[in-house]
């Protein structure tokens, strides 16, 4: 009971309560009951109602929910009002940070976080940089350009970059995958508990993989230094990978028309509406034959400009207007072709930097730079 009512007895302070929410004066009743209390302040001196059917986990003891004011003596209880009067505990708040349930965390996270290390501190065999494929070399070389640790060796989380590392998540989760499945980096026992799904039933193998950290899984046998220096200023580029950078820069330039793409038809509120599907996929693929990506801005800009045009004119929903675009650059890119327009060239937008795996493919591989922006994939480059 609160001290300014221990003066009272158990009868006395349960007919105050009668008597309050029977909607007696207060000020009356706290000067007949020499109560040291603002009127707005009293109901808050009762005692909190017990419900015995409700025990604190850890005390052992009744739950309780406090007193309401007079107006509110009617509105519902519910479970999330209770409380143990002793430690605090709020059982049906999932955030409850009693004493109580914080060494609770607390103990659980320690025990997570040694999983984790115990799991992912066994050692994998080491890949010999030169046995990578070229796409890999090219991913892990982006990578480690942008997240790359100062002790080389160790990887960043790449939720905390602020720079965009791919133009599209389908190419970003391609990069990640690669890398991981071929063991050419490896998650690092020090990755944040975040990062795991820590109500999954396989835990610690559920994660999102933008939230780790990861060490570079390479045979350092030769010098670390140098090995890094060909990782990051490569030179590994022949005459015999052109197919295999041919693909390469094919996927990049893809990415970079699909981000255009959703970058115009967010500024038109067509975005919810469409999803890049294979059909978008092989538009693109198709139109990167005989345009670069340069050109193609402009076959989008054109094209999403012609759909919002129909869908004012003729009342179009949004999700019709969506759709009718990749249409629209597919009719526009065969027209150019075959009529031979020479289409204009447009410039990257503010909004829109170069990534960091094409700015490292083309500027630093292929040493081409900004002809992977303004002319057509080639096998012969």
């Amino acid at each position: 009971m609160e001290k300014n009512l221990q003066h009272l007895s158990k009868q006395e302070t349960e007919k105050l309560m009668e008597r309050y929410y029977n909607g007696e004066s207060v000020k009356n009743l706290i000067k007949e009951y020499k109560i040291n209390a603002s009127i707005g302040e009293l109901y808050k001196l009762f005692p909190p109602e017990v419900f015995d059917n409700y025990k604190c986990e850890y005390c052992n003891i009744s739950l309780v929910i406090n007193r309401p004011s007079k107006t509110n003596q009617n509105r519902p209880k519910y479970e999330r009002d209770l409380y143990c009067p002793l430690c605090g505990h709020t059982p049906f708040i999932n955030s409850c940070k009693c004493k109580n349930c914080t060494e609770k965390e607390k103990h659980i996270t320690e025990k997570r976080l040694a999983i984790i290390k115990t799991v992912y501190s066994q050692k994998k065999e080491q890949v010999n940089f030169y046995d990578i494929s070229f796409e890999n070399k090219v991913f892990l070389g982006a990578l480690c350009r942008y997240l790359l640790k100062e002790n080389l060796y160790e990887i960043k989380p790449y939720i905390e970059s602020t720079y965009n590392l791919t133009p599209t998540l389908d190419l970003l989760k391609k990069l990640y995958t690669n890398l991981l499945c071929k063991n050419i980096i490896s998650i690092s026992p020090n990755s944040s508990l975040s990062a795991f799904n820590q109500e999954s039933e396989i835990f610690p193998y559920e994660f999102n993989i933008y939230y780790l950290d990861y060490f570079v899984n390479l045979d350092f046998k030769s010098n670390k230094k140098d090995l890094f220096l060909e990782i990051l200023n490569p030179k590994y580029y022949n005459k015999n990978l052109c197919n295999e950078a041919y693909l390469l820069w094919n996927d990049i330039a893809i990415a970079e028309c699909i981000q255009y793409l959703q970058y115009q038809l967010n500024k038109v509120n067509f975005t919810s509406n469409y999803t890049p599907g294979i059909k978008t996929y092989k538009t693109f693929e198709i139109i990167l034959k005989d345009f670069s990506v340069s050109q193609i801005y402009g076959i989008i800009w054109k094209a999403v400009a012609e759909a919002t045009r129909l869908q004012a004119e003729k009342g179009l929903n949004k999700k019709h207007a969506a759709n009718i675009v990749i249409g629209n650059c597919e009719r526009y890119a065969e027209r150019a072709k075959i009529n031979g327009w020479n289409l204009a060239n447009y410039n990257r937008i503010p909004d829109l930097p170069q990534t960091i795996l094409s700015e490292f493919f083309f500027n630093k591989v292929l040493q081409i730079g900004d002809l992977g922006f303004r002319t057509p994939p080639t096998p012969n480059i």
